[in-house]
């Protein structure tokens, strides 16, 4: 077979592209599906506790599953995760089916349900991160080469971003026409035609591709890990790999990035829902969160490749901390319910734990539709100015956030080994989601609106963190001064100084 000239477009890369797009599709479409009937379950708490559900298996599995796809081949890591992903869907849909048809919310089986969707739900996760780790941190590298990493990556967030415009808007407009109930079994029969349609691209991907039949050995590593005088890669734990990589300052720093309620998933979509907004608003502001992901992703690579990486993950930190900012002006704005006072004021250890115990038996389920009066601006006559102060700012941070998360994305990639990368980026997802986990649990235990600035509070601090390990990882690797310097004057002085040749390479 002739080898297909590489590039950004080539019928190799779009066959990726199109088994990607399929899996946010589906990823974007259920998780924002979820979220809704959690919230419709049991408000702000039963969100919270699914995604509980969810962190936690990840923090345990993730790492052990990455390195389990490690050892093996690329097409059995790959006929594995697709069928447990789809099929889970295919299963929690079901089982959220039958919670959304019962009538009496305080029966045993309701809550046996409900507690076994979330498990699938959590399952479902684990594997569906996994393939798109395989497909966009480790296929990606083989279908391309490292210059064409940038390109490939933006337009791979590009895409899942894009599917973040539509899915939500798609899943509002369901709900509107038919109801929740209906949406959830529309899912479940989509999410096996997306099964077969990955099936297909990802076969005819492998085919075409013998580059994806092999991977690096171990023994090649274990001599170079010799060399290198580290421990080697067999002998390591799954959390001394990832701890020993060079880029572990700006991986770290990223996965305290997830520790916030600033982003725009359940727990954002659950308190602008609980400000009386209705599904359709909440979908088109994560829709625009999406679209401005899709603008951090263009222009990730726009200042890549006309400056750096660390150029444009610093325009992502900065943009980002500045809607931040603005996320935690909303909580003093008019219409906040930041209530803090009345809140611990009555606040009792019985009361909390009778509301947590009666978070499964549908005491909590939401039937109410709230009053807009969008003339004066106010939902039940309380003013809207802060909510989507809220929701505009952290729907706008996800400009800089994608630019940053590429810019580490492509740190790790280029230095990571080969036989590394899927122990590497499942520890990451692992500890990415210890921190996601640690704000659910502050979620359960502030579960009201009137608590929430607390969250937002600790979560600025977080996120702000997390920027000073990426500044340090800059720093250390000796590339914080080439910010702002176009990468052709930066080759014109490598030529002229062959000690900044490592520097080079790590831009």
């Amino acid at each position: 077979m002739t080898a297909e000239k590489k590039s950004t477009f080539s019928k190799n890369s779009l066959f990726l592209y199109a088994a990607y797009i399929s899996t946010c599709l589906e990823d974007r479409a259920w998780s924002f599906c979820i979220s809704l009937c959690m919230q419709m379950l049991g408000g702000m708490r039963m969100v919270s506790i699914e995604q509980l559900f969810e962190g936690l298996l990840q923090i345990a599995l993730s790492g052990h599953l990455g390195k389990l796809f490690d050892r093996l081949s690329r097409k059995t890591a790959i006929l594995t995760v697709v069928p447990f992903n789809n099929l889970s869907i295919v299963g929690a849909a079901a089982l959220l089916f039958a919670c959304l048809s019962i009538s009496d919310l305080n029966s045993w089986l309701f809550t046996v349900l409900l507690i076994s969707a979330m498990c699938l739900c959590a399952i479902n996760r684990l594997f569906l991160n996994a393939e798109k780790f395989i497909v966009g941190r480790d296929w990606v590298m083989v279908i391309g080469d490292n210059g064409l990493l940038s390109n490939m990556n933006a337009t791979l967030t590009t895409l899942d971003q894009a599917t973040n415009v539509i899915a939500p808007i798609l899943t509002g407009a369901l709900v509107t026409i038919f109801d929740l109930k209906t949406t959830v079994a529309i899912f479940g029969i989509g999410s096996l035609v997306s099964m077969a349609s990955k099936t297909f691209f990802l076969r005819s991907l492998y085919m075409r591709n013998p580059e994806l039949h092999f991977k690096e050995t171990d023994d090649k590593a274990m001599i170079l890990d010799e060399e290198d005088q580290d421990p080697p890669s067999r002998t390591r734990g799954v959390i001394s790999t990832y701890y020993y990589q060079n880029t572990f300052p700006a991986a770290f720093g990223m996965t305290l990035l997830f520790m916030t309620v600033m982003g725009f998933d359940g727990l954002a979509v659950g308190y602008g829902s609980s400000a009386g907004l209705p599904d359709v608003i909440l979908g088109a502001f994560r829709s625009y969160g999406s679209f401005a992901g899709i603008l951090g992703a263009i222009s990730y690579a726009f200042f890549e490749k006309q400056y750096s990486v660390a150029t444009s993950g610093f325009i992502g930190l900065v943009v980002q901390q500045v809607f931040a900012v603005l996320a935690v002006v909303s909580i003093w704005m008019k219409g906040s319910p930041m209530d803090l006072s009345g809140y611990f004021g009555n606040f009792t250890i019985q009361l909390w734990w009778h509301d947590l115990v009666h978070s499964f038996d549908g005491a909590n389920i939401t039937t109410t539709q709230p009053h807009i009066d969008w003339h004066n601006f106010t939902s039940n006559g309380v003013s809207l100015d802060s909510i989507f102060m809220f929701l505009i700012a952290i729907a706008s941070a996800r400009y800089g956030l994608w630019c940053l998360d590429l810019a580490i994305t492509h740190i790790m990639q280029v230095n990571i080994p080969e036989n590394e990368r899927n122990t590497v980026f499942g520890v990451h997802n692992a500890i990415c989601n210890t921190f996601s986990v640690l704000k659910d649990l502050l979620v359960i235990i502030l579960p009201l609106p009137s608590t929430f600035a607390i969250c937002i509070l600790i979560s600025y601090a977080f996120v702000t963190s997390g920027h000073i390990f990426f500044i340090y990882y800059l720093v250390k690797s000796k590339t914080f001064s080439t910010i702002g310097r176009r990468l052709s004057k930066l080759n014109v002085e490598t030529d002229a100084d062959p000690e900044k040749t490592d520097v080079m390479e790590r831009l």
